[in-house]
């Protein structure tokens, strides 16, 4: 089986984050680095032999096409990007979330079904060696029917500048609404509240959200850029146990009917970012089912805007 050929556009933290997974992963091959910062790009293909730099990605697909097109901009300037890979006819994987709304992620959902390309949004967490466990623990009922969850990722993040396009809501929040969906089933409502805590910041830095799920699964979601001491954690509540998945401690915590007794699960193995990029790339050659949809990514924008609006 021949490699998949692989661009990748965007050279910021994520992108090189990426770019190291990618020259780790056996039958890929990463024919292109893509970024309009010419010296940002050079300096981070210099520990690589071989990798050709371009300054976009129609400059790029002159060399040839790529099996896919991995996307690490920003999430307002991923829309055009998505659009023109699809058209070309390269799958792509991309941050999320795949845009800031709704409106301008339907589009491009549609036009990967009509190009019959996946549009793979990177939920990263669902990849989470802890988060993963809890998803096998839920699904073989070890701790039976969830009837609470909680997610709260929060924190002092240093990256929240004033002029942020996106908030709170839409960039942080969305892994805690993505995770209650995996986790506990489609959401059949939501409400929520968003707060600018830092008066210097342009968008709002807090949010709390809250979720019923179709079988009656209630869940909160907590998010903050601001706060001085944070904490991440999913927990998941059920009729026969509990779950907690701390990311400070990296554990999985868990108690169920036949162990009624709190037990604590050190998980090893890839990262969640590995666990990620290997996922797409066996989606790509037809070897898995995606876990992760362009739909997934369209469904939880479409509740942040329920929520905006309430």
């Amino acid at each position: 089986m021949s490699d998949l050929s692989i661009a990748l556009i965007g050279c910021g933290a994520l992108g090189q984050v990426h770019l190291t997974v990618w020259m780790n992963l056996i039958g890929v091959r990463v024919r292109a680095v893509i970024d309009k910062n010419a010296s940002l790009a050079v300096q981070t293909v210099a520990p690589y032999v071989g990798i050709p730099v371009f300054p976009d990605l129609q400059t790029a697909l002159e060399s040839g096409a790529f099996d896919l097109v991995d996307i690490c901009l920003p999430p307002q300037e991923q829309a055009p990007v998505i659009e023109e890979a699809l058209l070309a006819g390269c799958n792509v994987m991309c941050d999320k979330p795949i845009t800031y709304t709704a409106n301008t992620a339907y589009p491009l959902v549609q036009l990967a079904n009509q190009r019959e390309r996946h549009l793979l949004p990177g939920f990263a967490h669902r990849f989470y060696a802890p988060l993963l466990h809890l998803k096998e623990c839920i699904d073989n009922d070890d701790i039976g029917r969830p009837t609470m969850f909680r997610c709260r990722f929060s924190g002092h993040w240093e990256e929240a500048s004033a002029d942020r396009t996106g908030d709170i809501l839409t960039e942080t929040a969305t892994n805690g609404i993505d995770l209650f969906r995996y986790l506990c089933g489609e959401v059949a409502s939501s409400h929520g509240y968003t707060r600018k805590i830092d008066v210097n910041l342009g968008v709002p830095d807090t949010a709390l959200v809250t979720l019923e799920s179709v079988t009656g699964t209630l869940g909160v979601v907590e998010a903050c850029w601001t706060s001085p001491g944070g904490h991440n954690r999913v927990e998941v509540y059920g009729s026969a146990g509990a779950a907690i998945v701390d990311y400070d401690s990296e554990t999985l915590r868990i108690l169920t009917a036949e162990h009624p007794v709190w037990q604590t699960r050190y998980e090893s193995g890839p990262n969640r970012y590995e666990r990620l990029l290997s996922h797409c790339t066996d989606v790509v050659r037809g070897l898995q089912e995606p876990t992760l949809t362009a739909q997934d990514a369209l469904r939880t924008l479409e509740i942040c805007a329920s929520i905006s609006k309430a």
